[in-house]
């Protein structure tokens, strides 16, 4: 038997964290499917330029492919593609048959054994997999999946998470190995306890403290700053186009053309969002580019309050605390203004589109980099009253992923360390009153905003955890971490883009629904324009929304997914107390039926079954297998997402 190194492990989203590598047996083992028998059929042929001879990216043009190229150290054949240095991805989105089992494999290996390439296959209807190996030479991965019933696509990425080295990929092929089986009829999950979790001497938040958040369900992300005023791009444009400093803050500057918030009124934002039944708010204070939109007092920081004389972040909190609506932040630690942020040791530049190039001043430039953000950031938690939620956002230095540098220099748990290579001015120091230690990040959360819920983006595991994308959420219910998944309403970028097309409300429904049958939150973003107005098409889709939810807002607020896992693209549930709610979609196999059948309701007893939409009493009937068929469903009424009422005699738990 050959060992070889890899592991497999599911793949939450783009910003990929290293973990252990696990000693497997690479073995072909087959997804369980109706018959004992197995016919495998080739279908590689869905896969453009499956083994890189074509000597080109062809196939691989994805939005998401970036800094990887062809290369000839090949398995088979003359070309491979070759994904890094630093972070890296290789992507392409392809045609499968839906209700399917299928395997997917590739040979891999990487340049320098210390690090990985991953083969990583989703938006298929189940959660995502990730399988890697870290040998230096070729080893050939394999991932079985299961398409679903209402789904016909795949996305195949090679990644290389970080690292001076590159991953190598080649000869990939795709076997259908027969129909899917058919879904066996589940009881109720059992729903774990939730254990808090301590890292870097802070611990997560308990549910008292979580429950506002995970009622709310639905929220408003807000991406506004100085790239609004820029045609070119969205909140990435400085980086896409790579701008110096000098020239970027001219043009943000430019009274008739910049950024002026000169219409901009957060109270108008917030009703908004009242109206699209959004329960809570999240705005940009700091993006990447370092521009804040509050009154920071670090020397040389640029701020709203400096340019237009305007605390925009004040007139934010203020305005939405009054609306009754909960107070989110957003704020990225990184800033292109350093060239420091790309080698903070000094030592090694990171690959960065200005062409910065290794200096020792740089590591000096870094630690003030860092100081600007514990100035900010003490600020933000100090004078801005109550602030119930931060998404951080760029915890990552150079922009590739190193967790212990990382940890080391942003010092995010409840202490800094005093051996700290990037100390921090005292004036700049918080000290605990209790052991006189310098506090770090979380610990200044937790001082001045003890209840205020974070994600895991700046070194710490965070009380949520964020997913982020274009595509509908699939996978099982979330039990292990409570989570939130983010979508720009604008098609391309979260910052402002002149006549950017949106999703359809129908589309967001679907986003809402799949979150909340997966018992995660929904936090959509809107894209003011330089001047501070949200595009009409954007409000457009919003107050659609809004009048969905106060039809079906029962079947969302204040629920959680379950009480049985959801099927992708066909149904999921929520429920709250002795109510569960049908979530069905166009998908749904039996959707011509006008009939709906749930999973085992067990010993349960149901007193009456309505279309929450209409508020009309359906025929319901209980099945020997103690299922509930319901009758006369009008799928019409809103043909994305129908949502029952079930009412049980008692708690569903």
């Amino acid at each position: 038997m050959i060992f070889n190194f890899i592991k497999l492990k599911p793949f939450s989203s783009l910003r990929i964290e290293m973990v252990v590598i696990a000693l497997l047996l690479i073995v072909q083992l087959p997804l369980t499917a109706q018959t004992s028998t197995i016919t495998v059929v080739d279908e590689t042929r869905l896969i453009t330029n499956a083994g890189f001879e074509t000597g080109n990216m062809e196939g691989w043009k994805h939005w998401r492919t970036r800094n990887s190229s062809i290369t000839k150290e090949a398995y088979s054949g003359q070309y491979a593609v070759k994904v890094g240095p630093e972070r890296a991805f290789c992507v392409q989105e392809t045609k499968v048959k839906p209700n399917s089992l299928y395997r997917i494999s590739a040979w891999v290996k990487t340049e320098l054994g210390a690090e990985e390439i991953q083969l990583t296959v989703s938006d298929y209807g189940g959660a995502a997999k990730s399988v890697s190996s870290a040998l230096t030479e070729y080893t050939k991965l394999s991932i079985d999946f299961q398409t679903a019933y209402s789904t016909d696509g795949l996305l195949i990425s090679f990644i290389h998470p970080t690292g001076n080295g590159s991953g190598y990929a080649d000869q990939i092929e795709l076997s259908y190995l027969g129909e899917a089986p058919m879904p066996k009829i589940q009881e109720f999950v059992k729903i774990p306890t939730r254990i808090l979790k301590e890292d870097n001497g802070v611990v997560q938040l308990p549910d008292k403290h979580m429950d506002w958040f995970l009622n709310d369900k639905f929220g408003m992300f807000i991406h506004w700053g100085v790239y609004a005023a820029m045609k070119e791009g969205s909140e990435w444009v400085r980086h896409q186009e790579s701008w110096g400093q000098e020239y970027y803050q001219r043009r943000a500057r430019d009274p008739e053309n910049g950024f002026t918030a000169a219409k901009f009124n957060a109270s108008e934002w917030a009703d908004l969002a009242k109206k699209a039944g959004m329960k809570y708010m999240a705005l940009t204070t700091r993006h990447h580019d370092g521009f804040a939109l509050f009154d920071s007092k670090y020397p040389d920081s640029w701020t709203s309050k400096k340019d237009l004389g305007r605390d925009l972040i004040k007139e934010y909190s203020d305005a939405v605390r009054a609306s009754g609506l909960h107070v989110g932040m957003y704020y990225s630690p990184m800033s292109w203004r350093y060239p420091g942020y790309y080698d903070v040791t000094g030592k090694d530049s990171k690959p960065n589109v200005w062409g910065y190039k290794t200096a020792a001043w740089h590591k000096e430039d870094a630690r003030t980099m860092k100081e600007e953000v514990y100035e900010q950031v003490t600020t933000l938690l100090k004078d801005y009253g109550k602030i119930d939620y931060m998404f951080w956002d760029g915890g990552w230095l150079s922009q590739t992923v190193n967790k212990g540098l990382e940890k080391s220099f942003w010092d995010p748990g409840k202490y800094q360390s005093p051996n700290n290579e990037w100390p921090l001015k005292e004036k700049y120091i918080t000290k605990d009153q209790e052991t006189g230690k310098a506090l770090g990040i979380m610990g200044l959360v937790r001082k001045y905003q003890p209840n205020m819920i974070v994600n895991e983006r700046f070194g710490w595991i965070g009380d949520v955890h964020a997913e982020e994308g274009g595509s509908s959420t699939s996978g099982d219910i979330r039990f292990e971490q409570n989570g939130e998944k983010c979508v720009s309403l604008q098609k391309g970028g979260w910052g402002y883009r002149p006549n950017s097309k949106v999703y359809s409300f129908e589309e967001v429904v679907i986003f809402l629904s799949n979150c909340a049958v997966r018992n995660i939150n929904l936090l959509l973003n809107v894209a003011p324009d330089r001047e501070g107005v949200i595009p009409q098409n954007q409000q457009d889709v919003l107050l659609k929304m809004g009048n969905w939810l106060s039809k079906t807002g029962n079947g969302i607020y204040g629920t959680r997914g379950g009480p049985w896992q959801p099927l992708f693209g066909e149904y999921g549930f929520t429920f709250n107390k002795n109510k569960i709610y049908c979530h069905i979609y166009e998908g749904y196999r039996e959707l011509k039926s006008g009939k709906f059948t749930t999973q085992s309701i067990g010993n349960k007893k149901v007193s009456k079954v309505i279309n929450l939409y209409d508020g009309k009493a359906l025929v319901w009937v209980k099945n020997k297998n103690n299922t509930i068929t319901v009758s006369g469903v009008d799928y019409s009424l809103n043909p994305s997402t129908t949502i029952l009422e079930i009412t049980l005699t008692e708690p569903v738990y």
